[in-house]
């Protein structure tokens, strides 16, 4: 090899050297450039081995993505030098490169459709008029991006709570637009575990007191015609007028439902355990912090005592908050059933 090609191999070596521990690409949710601590270069190669061993958490990449993507959309040519790390990274990340062919997918659909987009209003595209799978598809994101901003603040010991809950807040909000059941539930998924992430970090909700495991964890069932709660001959029953809308909750074989007079929620349960009959209890509401049109009895989702005990016969009806939501208006009817994704029953000590 001559002396030329020998300088351009290690010319090559050093800028690719140089490209690699380049600082990240800024987006909208990062920090601006001044708040930003500098790294030193002693430092860079532990940072980023670090990285790459957790397989399932690459904020810094991971926001790099929605940018990336719009950059190869647009023909941007100095895009593969720009974002040379994350090529790097994506190439040994199955995770992240699932998540960049979504966004990728999901941009290139939104700014290049394949059929006409109907024009709306003064050329707004509304939130009925977008795709369903596509709004499942940002709150999945918004509770991804959730969770990274969570778990890298706990690292790095900051408060990022409000950051989370925005997200969170954002995403249940557009989920409860989503008319299809099952696409509902696909938006939702992880919403619970990264929720119930942010309530054990956060200091805005007071921890529930003890660690006693639930009698019962309740979650709601795919509602029937209207959601209107199925007549037996239970005793509950008679409490319920037929036809009342509301949301049908289970536990096992355990059923319970969340009813509504006026504005106040109200949980009756029904065929509780015999070692809770005649006892008090408290019930635990995941989400129920992130829903703020709901005045919850007490002030703490996470621990609202029932008024009376359950009777003889396993039955109990206790008030839970009040609301100005009603279980008749479509839309309230899924932000109320996400808010119930999670209702924990335990017997008060």
């Amino acid at each position: 090899m001559d002396n030329t090609s020998h300088d351009d191999t290690r010319r090559l070596a050093q800028w690719l050297q140089e490209i690699l521990f380049a600082p990240p690409v800024q987006t909208a949710l990062n920090q601006s450039p001044s708040s930003q601590k500098s790294v030193p270069a002693s430092e860079r190669d532990t940072q980023l081995v670090v990285e790459l061993r957790d397989g399932n958490y690459h904020k810094r990449f991971y926001q790099q993505l929605p940018d990336f993507a719009m950059a190869l959309l647009k023909n941007d040519e100095q895009a593969a030098t720009r974002y040379a790390p994350l090529l790097y990274h994506l190439t040994g990340c199955s995770i992240c490169q699932q998540s960049y062919l979504e966004i990728y997918d999901a941009m290139r659909a939104a700014l290049y459709p394949r059929e006409p987009r109907p024009i709306l209003g003064q050329g707004t595209r509304t939130l009925e008029a977008t795709p369903q799978r596509m709004l499942a598809h940002l709150c999945q994101s918004w509770i991804t991006q959730a969770e990274a901003i969570l778990r890298q603040a706990r690292h790095d010991d900051t408060d990022e709570d409000k950051a989370a809950r925005i997200l969170l807040q954002a995403a249940i909000q557009v989920s409860s637009r989503i008319k299809q059941e099952s696409v509902r539930q696909q938006a939702r998924h992880d919403l619970v575990r990264v929720a119930t992430l942010f309530t054990t970090s956060s200091t805005a909700t007071p921890p529930q007191t003890g660690s006693v495991s639930p009698e019962h964890t309740y979650t709601p069932v795919l509602a029937g015609p209207k959601g209107v709660v199925r007549r037996g001959d239970k005793t509950s029953a008679k409490e319920t007028p037929q036809n009342q809308l509301a949301l049908v909750l289970q536990s096992r074989s355990v059923e319970g439902t969340i009813t509504q007079r006026g504005q106040i929620l109200e949980l009756h349960l029904q065929d509780l355990d015999e070692s809770l009959r005649g006892r008090f209890i408290t019930t635990s509401i995941a989400l129920g912090s992130l829903i703020e049109p709901i005045r919850w009895l007490g002030g703490n989702p996470r621990s609202i005592r029932s008024a009376a005990p359950v009777d003889v016969t396993g039955t109990l009806i206790m008030p839970l908050g009040e609301t100005e939501l009603q279980l008749s208006v479509p839309e309230e009817r899924n932000l109320l059933e996400a808010t119930f994704l999670l209702l924990e029953v335990r017997a008060v000590e």
